[in-house]
């Protein structure tokens, strides 16, 4: 008896946003007499960072500092439409809707600056918080002077809306399946090499260590894609090799009653986790972004699955990967073979046969 050491890989594709239509945002901007930002978007922000990352997007946009901004989305009756923070959408669509907002609130910014620079706004240029020349920066005048010129000089309201949605796509063609306009709003890709060790004797499974690599589109704030990879990576360890939901699927009459019996990850079972985030620009996202958050956690379990079957020569093919299922499997291994395959037979499988409309299966020997 042993422990093994195993290495496997897994890759994946995931989509950015709902397919086709019926996934809009909306966004609303007003410039405040003394040059702050109020930003109004219905976002709902779980942890996700969608309120920074949306703040991050209108600064840039209009040129002016991150501080300057106030992210409001508490009253969804006073909140634009956002149809909600679901399908790696915060970023893509509705980050993409605070955009227009803010390049039609840098217009009318640059058009008030025009007149009371007597230059055409379409010679100006936003900079850090100030209106310049292009060419000739000493003719300049700061964006909190142009909001109360705007206020107290041409009674106006500097305010900005825009909003996102997804082109309706055309009836699929029934002979090559092609329709007008992708369902999809980007692809992002990923791949994860995790790294196992297998003790053939109890069958535990411990993971030592995952190296991702993610394709963001653009990390508009790194430190915060970095922790939802991580933070992915923890729940696909969950997922790869200890929680279960309903063990006895699809009946629920020996699930545990208590929130102690379902078992998460705790901070003995972190692995190493190595995190490269490449950037491959979508045409479409805002500033080439892409969607991270639920992809984050689908590449591990099959990673997982395949360093375990490097390290024992079996494969589990239902999560989580338990201690039982991967000494289910080494026995199975070990039994007789008909006509060149292993009859893999797996107790709770069979259990659950008839319900599922499934049957054990064969794998070769």
């Amino acid at each position: 008896m042993a422990v093994h050491k195993g290495r496997g890989i897994a890759a994946i594709e995931y989509p950015t946003g709902m397919n086709q239509n019926g996934d809009p945002s909306q966004a609303w901007i007003k410039v405040k007499p003394d040059g702050r930002i109020d930003v109004f978007a219905g976002t709902s922000d779980i942890g996700n960072g969608s309120k920074t990352i949306q703040s991050q997007i209108v600064a840039e946009t209009i040129g002016v500092p991150y501080d300057w901004i106030t992210y409001d989305n508490s009253n969804t009756d006073s909140s634009p439409v956002c149809t909600g923070t679901f399908a790696s959408r915060a970023t893509f669509v509705a980050g993409k809707a605070v955009e227009k907002a803010a390049e039609r609130v840098r217009e009318r910014i640059l058009d008030i600056a025009g007149k009371e620079l007597e230059i055409d706004p379409s010679d100006l240029e936003i900079v850090d918080g100030e209106v310049l020349a292009k060419g000739a920066p000493q003719k300049k005048i700061a964006v909190p002077d142009v909001a109360a010129a705007a206020t107290w000089t041409y009674g106006e309201l500097i305010t900005g809306a825009g909003a996102q949605l997804k082109d309706f796509a055309s009836i699929v063609d029934p002979e090559t399946g092609e329709v007008d306009s992708p369902p999809h709003s980007a692809i992002s890709y990923a791949a994860c090499a995790a790294e196992v060790e297998v003790d053939d004797e109890t069958g535990v499974v411990r993971v030592t260590r995952l190296v991702q690599v993610y394709d963001v589109g653009r990390a508009i704030n790194p430190t915060l894609v970095e922790g939802q990879i991580e933070g992915g990576a923890v729940q696909g360890l969950g997922l790869g090799v200890l929680e279960n939901c309903y063990p006895y699927y699809p009946s629920a009459e020996h699930r545990g009653g208590q929130f102690g019996s379902y078992l998460a990850p705790g901070f003995e079972d972190l692995p190493q986790i190595d995190t490269i985030i490449i950037e491959n620009p979508s045409a479409d996202g805002p500033y080439g972004a892409k969607g991270i958050g639920e992809m984050a956690n689908n590449a591990q379990p099959p990673a997982i699955a395949s360093a375990v079957h490097d390290a024992v020569g079996v494969w589990v093919t239902e999560l989580p990967i338990t201690p039982e299922r991967v000494l289910r499997a080494l026995e199975a291994k070990a039994e007789p073979t008909r006509n060149g395959k292993t009859v893999v037979f797996d107790a709770e499988l069979s259990v659950n046969a008839v319900a599922r409309g499934g049957i054990a299966f064969e794998v070769p020997a």
